[in-house]
């Protein structure tokens, strides 16, 4: 069995996010969709708020997994088996950084190899960072994210003042 997994903070899930993860169930016989910690940034949603989310807006994948682990990737990836990180890159520092990350995780898991997904038009300015700044200046995010995950950031960035005046 093909085994891929797909990483990140999904802090919110985007569009762009879910198309990744359809292409990536398309390519292999079962994805892992991880929501990993990095310590980089600072979360809007908590752990369980974007698991949640998570299993929501990909429910009917039937070979789609979604999980949380707060370890390191490569760890992940030998636990499960895996043979590909599916990643998207949407620009040349995307692309530098992944292959950057792709270098690290192979050497610590040399089964598993990085495959890079373009973003199909449309989703190739979709970041979870320009979904919270169009939420915050009470942009529409239709297209962006799913209408159950726009109500849970709008409430949360109402509920903590995040929102322009």
């Amino acid at each position: 069995m093909k085994i891929a997994v797909v990483p990140g903070s999904f802090d919110p899930l985007t569009c762009g996010h879910i198309d990744l993860v359809r292409r990536a169930a398309l390519l292999f016989d079962h994805v892992y969709v991880v929501a990993m910690i990095n310590d980089q940034k600072t979360y809007t949603f908590t752990a369980g708020e974007r698991l949640d989310i998570l299993r929501c807006d990909l429910a009917g994948m039937e070979n789609v997994s979604v999980e949380f682990y707060g370890g390191m990737l490569y760890d992940y990836l030998a636990e499960k088996g895996a043979c590909a990180v599916v990643k998207g890159i949407r620009s040349p520092e995307d692309t530098e950084y992944e292959i950057l990350m792709a270098d690290y995780n192979r050497e610590h898991c040399p089964a598993a190899d990085t495959i890079l997904l373009p973003p199909r038009h449309g989703f190739e300015k979709i970041s979870s960072s320009y979904v919270k700044e169009r939420c915050r200046r009470r942009l529409p995010l239709e297209g962006f994210v799913s209408p159950r995950t726009a109500q849970l950031l709008e409430k949360k960035m109402e509920d903590e003042k995040w929102l322009e005046t």
